[in-house]
């Protein structure tokens, strides 16, 4: 009985790690994003046909959907690690196992949103080329 219980304890102790890990990097997503609006900003002065504009302006509004979704998923981190620390006090097996399903739906979510970031940063990063190609 000890024994399950320090491993689920360490099993708990890792998850904590695993949502702080999860906060700097959506932190980090959401820094990313910001630089990518102002550069954004800088390039749309430059464009000069209806194509073009078009195309920033769905990447401006991926962005603003991507600050949206950074608040939200850093809300749901910030409360599941406070939970954690409610699940260590009460250390049952029912609250062991409702914060390991939160914890992978979690999981998930960061998996979809870090996919998600490198799609339109490869996305906006050819756009990019693309306009400068045509200034010159």
């Amino acid at each position: 009985m000890i024994i399950q219980e320090l491993k689920d304890l360490s099993n708990l102790t890792q998850f904590r790690f695993e949502v702080e890990a999860w906060i700097r990097l959506v932190e980090f997503l959401n820094t990313e994003n910001t630089h990518s609006k102002t550069r954004l900003s800088e390039v749309i002065d430059r464009i000069q046909d209806k194509e073009n504009l078009a195309l920033a302006e769905h990447f401006q509004n991926q962005y603003i959907i991507k600050d949206d979704v950074y608040d939200h998923i850093l809300y749901s981190l910030k409360d599941h690690l406070h939970k954690w620390k409610e699940v260590q006090l009460i250390q049952t097996k029912e609250a062991n196992e409702e914060f390991i399903k939160i914890q992978k739906n979690l999981r998930t979510r960061i998996e979809f949103v870090e996919k998600d970031h490198l799609v339109i940063s490869k996305d906006f990063n050819t756009y990019l080329i693309t306009m400068s190609l045509k200034c010159f």
